[in-house]
């Protein structure tokens, strides 16, 4: 089979920054003045170990139905790149000069995953000038000589521990951030690891409550099935969290209240973990006391009206015999409610569910259901020319209905939030497109703090809408497990606020990165393990502050107003977001209200940063039903007027500037909205 073989771009890295290693220590006469007097002296491991020189098995290139969201997730796009990934922070270039060079080079080598049969070569070439440095990798990375594995059936598992992965959190964003207390939410959820077999792994995550982006792992479990009590795959984190929510979380000489905040998981995962009915069965539902309906071979739970919460007491006596199938650990766990706590995920509730199917109903459904092929054709033609229009922060750019079955939840995501409205205007018939707008309007609404504060009742009763004009319009037998789920989306934002909080899409990201530690097809566990310890091994820094705004790329093309300005740029870099003078990040609103198209960024004599553009005269509702549009800044621009100069500090938000008939429709990034 064909060896797995990574970018072309990261060998061309690790090329150079070995090159400069080595011209460094050629042109030096003295090369032991890189190794510090302090450096403790490290040994030689004698164990074998299989180095590998590849993948011997086929290897999955991509989750499915998951896409790479390493600088989008639930934000659309933090301009920081690959946030919640195994590999480390980019710190090689802001250690201070004090570190000797041993650990430079290992920070190198575990930064940029360079195999131990290269960097065994390159140690050798090393030891020509420095007979200090290591022979081995395993030596210089620390490499553990076993590892210990915890036999669950039917597979193996390791735990790295609660403490461990918090702290490794705790240490990416100590001092910048002070803690009152340290809340966690946890994320479990199974990866297939090869198309040829069911080799699979369950990781246990977390991230914490205010900092979502961040994601460690607490433990792994791999085997060819799931494990056969989840209760075993608990234990070891049950028993550690109950210990820190009891006695606290010791960090930089200060004990802090812990607990945790939530438990993040799809339907399948969640049924698995509480023990309770998967989302298929009559009783499925986790919140509220609704039973399901047979028809024309589906289940369904279509009733609105007059649901009866479920609640943490009746949990735990299982009044209810129909909702549960044993008894959780997790329900060990101090002051989490069982019922509340276990949150839904819109990630896989909207993305993945309900706007999925949509399309599915739309492109493949019953002739009750589906759209004319001309339709799904403009649909498709209207997405594509669109992709030129994607802003920087999307991972990816609209594509054909033609590739619907490969769609990932981030596309979903950008369907829903920025292009649907647009796309769907002209082709779905008037009762459908308001049924989609809907739920555009209310998801949103939860997904901004401000939106949320003011309109969340709002949004509560737009997605009840939506479901009685969905059962109208669809059918009933469509009102699956997720489409009811959206009745209790809004209890669970006025518990943890807006959508982005507890959101499956960090640790989804995180999921896609393990894989990228695997460097052959068998003894994954161990080699994960030993990749994520090697990780561990090298001292964690806080990322450098960056001053913000920052513009970058001088050019000298104008245009310019007057003589006063000094430098010009070509884009401007943001907290969250990214301003460039081409056409799909060139649109900003001010907080005036005013929408700009960039064509300059300049300097003053002061340094003071400013956009030359024109403010867009002609500003209207691109919808009134439900609401009138401009609630949530979305508009229909048109008719540049002449140019002018705003300082920086003026601009609010970025926006998604779309063709719309010879005019722009814009739709603010939800992220980028102060």
């Amino acid at each position: 089979m064909p060896k797995y073989k990574l970018p072309q771009k990261w060998y061309r890295q690790a090329h150079r920054r070995s090159n400069v290693i080595i011209d460094t220590f050629s042109d030096n006469s003295k090369p032991d003045q890189y190794l510090e007097t302090n450096c403790p002296p490290i040994t030689d491991h004698d164990d074998d170990y299989d180095l590998g020189k590849g993948f011997d098995s086929e290897i999955i290139d991509n989750i499915s139905d998951i896409d790479d969201i390493s600088n989008v997730d639930s934000n659309e796009g933090s301009c920081s790149q690959g946030n919640s990934t195994p590999t480390f922070e980019n710190k090689f270039d802001t250690e201070p000069t004090t570190q000797c060079f041993q650990v430079l080079l290992a920070m190198w080598a575990v930064k940029f995953q360079i195999c131990h049969n290269s960097l065994n070569a390159l140690l050798h070439l090393l030891q020509k000038f420095d007979s200090n440095l290591p022979l081995d990798s395993r030596t210089l990375l620390k490499t553990p000589k076993k590892c210990e594995l915890k036999v669950i059936d039917p597979g193996k598992y390791y735990h790295f521990g609660i403490y461990t992965a918090v702290s490794k959190l705790l240490n990416k964003l100590y001092p910048s951030n002070q803690f009152d207390s340290i809340k966690i939410n946890v994320n479990i959820d199974g990866l297939p690891l090869s198309k040829s077999s069911s080799s699979q792994l369950y990781p246990i995550l977390c991230n914490l409550e205010n900092y979502p982006s961040e994601v460690e792992i607490i433990g792994l479990y791999h085997g060819f099935d799931k494990p056969s009590d989840a209760n075993m795959l608990l234990n070891d984190f049950i028993n550690e969290a109950v210990s820190l929510s009891a006695n606290g979380f010791s960090y930089k000489d200060y004990v802090y209240p812990f607990s945790i905040n939530s438990f993040i998981c799809d339907a399948p995962a969640k049924s698995f973990v509480t023990f309770t009915k998967g989302h298929t069965g009559y009783n499925s539902c986790s919140k509220c006391h609704i039973e399901g309906e047979y028809t024309n071979n589906r289940i369904h739970f279509s009733e609105t009206n007059a649901l009866r919460n479920r609640t943490d007491c009746e949990f735990r006596s299982k009044l209810d015999d129909d909702h549960h199938s044993g008894t959780s650990l997790i329900e060990s766990v101090p002051s989490f409610d069982m019922v509340k706590d276990i949150v839904l995920d819109y990630m896989h509730l909207i993305c993945l569910g309900v706007v999925r199917k949509l399309f599915l109903l739309w492109v493949d459904g019953k002739p009750k259901t589906k759209l004319p092929f001309c339709d799904i054709s403009n649909i498709s033609n209207s997405l594509i020319r669109l992709a030129k229009s994607v802003p920087c922060e999307f991972v990816r750019k609209p594509r054909s209905l033609s590739e619907l079955k490969r769609f990932k939840a981030t596309e979903f995501r950008q369907f829903l939030y920025y292009t649907g409205p647009i796309v769907l205007k002209s082709i779905l018939s008037p009762d459908r497109y308001m049924n989609f707008l809907s739920l555009h309007v209310s998801v949103t609404i939860l997904s901004n703090e401000k939106y949320l504060q003011e309109f969340g009742s709002y949004a509560h009763s737009l997605l009840k809408y939506f479901i009685e004009t969905f059962i109208v319009l669809y059918g009933e037998e469509y009102v699956s497990h997720n489409v009811h789920n959206l009745l209790h989306l809004y209890e669970d934002c006025q518990r943890f606020g807006i959508l982005q909080k507890f959101s499956a899409f960090p640790f989804e990201n995180y999921l896609q990165s393990l894989k990228s530690l695997l460097r052959k097809g068998n003894n994954p566990l161990p080699q994960i393990v030993n990749r994520i310890l090697e990780n561990n091994n090298v001292q964690e820094q806080p990322p450098a502050s960056v001053k913000s705004p920052l513009p970058q790329h001088k050019h000298f093309n104008g245009p310019m107003l007057g003589n006063f300005y000094r430098n010009q740029y070509k884009c401007v870099h943001f907290s969250d977001f990214v301003l460039k003078l081409s056409p799909g990040d060139n649109c900003c609103g001010l907080k005036d209200k005013s929408i700009i198209s960039i064509e300059n960024f300049v300097t003053n004599s002061n340094d003071d940063l400013f956009i030359i553009g024109r403010k867009f005269n002609t500003c209207k509702d691109f919808y009134l039903q439900p609401c009138p549009s401009s609630t949530l800044g979305i508009y229909v621009v048109d008719d540049l007027g002449p140019l002018g100069s705003w300082n920086v500090e003026e601009i609010s938000c970025k926006f998604f500037k779309m063709n719309y008939n010879d005019k722009f429709v814009v739709v603010p990034l939800l992220h980028s909205i102060n």
